[in-house]
């Protein structure tokens, strides 16, 4: 059962965008939740080859991953299916327990509840919580904008083949966390522009590939077809706030390749700027970030 569950997760093909862009954001990010947390043990939860633990720095202490498959982890890792909960990670609390990469969104949203619980009993209190999930409100699946969390929710995503996932607003992440005893303390956006499933049809059709122009332009290509993906209008999109969050992002994109002789790096750094701080669901990640009571 376990060797079927990874199957999908064994071969993922290379990716400028996250090597530069999503690697930087949780290189920035991850030391900051360790300082939060007043200590240096850090659980990754989903840890795959172990990158957060390279990013967490020289802050990082005691370190254990738990994966489906872990791949070569410094320190070795747990082989556990988080839908089962948080697994034999030991008895002593961790002062980060962290899922990158939208881990929280590969569970069932009882399954999900079922590893926040078993984390906030685990923790101490003061513990910093940061899991990511799939953003509901983003680019890439206008259609389940109004759905409400469950069944109606659950979607394909490919991987190495097509796994199920349940995207999260906000104030329903949020939810589950102060019930397992978890205090919010913020909310953050990941990539609301390139998100890697926008552009494809089976979410909503019409969309430009976003991520294929920005990554085109990290490899040092300038080509008609890359500034055509990053200049392209969007289509009809349905009557709801995220609508209007990212037809503004849009228009401020193709100013901005529109306006820009730069080399080709520079002007994906330029673009890639303008997804700002934001916290409402609208980037393909939505990490919440807690701290146990």
């Amino acid at each position: 059962m376990l060797a079927e569950a990874v199957r999908p997760y064994l071969v993922q093909p290379g990716d400028p965008v996250r090597e530069v862009f999503e690697c930087e954001f949780f290189a920035r990010l991850i030391p900051t939740w360790l300082a939060e947390s007043g200590g240096s043990a850090m659980l990754d939860l989903g840890c795959a080859d172990g990158l957060a633990g390279w990013l967490a720095g020289p802050l990082l202490g005691r370190y254990v991953g738990v994966d489906l498959d872990p791949g070569d982890v410094p320190g070795g890792a747990l082989r556990h299916d988080l839908r089962q909960g948080l697994g034999p990670v030991g008895a002593a609390p961790y002062d980060l327990y962290l899922g990158t990469f939208g881990m929280a969104s590969h569970l069932a949203p009882r399954e999900l509840e079922r590893l926040l619980g078993d984390i906030a009993r685990h923790a101490r209190p003061g513990s910093v919580v940061a899991l990511e999930a799939l953003g509901l409100n983003s680019l890439e699946w206008p259609r389940l904008w109004h759905t409400k969390p469950g069944a109606a929710r659950l979607i394909p995503y490919r991987l190495g083949a097509d796994v199920t996932v349940h995207p999260w607003a906000p104030r329903e992440l949020a939810a589950r966390y102060e019930s397992a005893g978890i205090r919010v303390l913020r909310a953050i956006d990941r990539t609301v522009q390139g998100a890697p499933k926008t552009g494809e049809p089976r979410y909503w059709a019409g969309l430009p590939r976003i991520r294929s122009g920005v990554a085109a332009l990290l490899r040092g290509e300038r080509s008609h077809p890359a500034l055509a993906d990053l200049s392209a209008p969007l289509p009809a999109l349905p009557p709801a706030a995220p609508a209007a969050v990212h037809r503004r992002i849009a228009a401020r994109r193709r100013r901005v390749v529109a306006c820009s002789d730069c080399l080709p790096q520079e002007l994906a750094r330029r673009v890639w700027s303008l997804d700002g701080r934001g916290s409402g669901g609208y980037g393909h990640g939505l990490v919440m970030v807690g701290r146990v009571r």
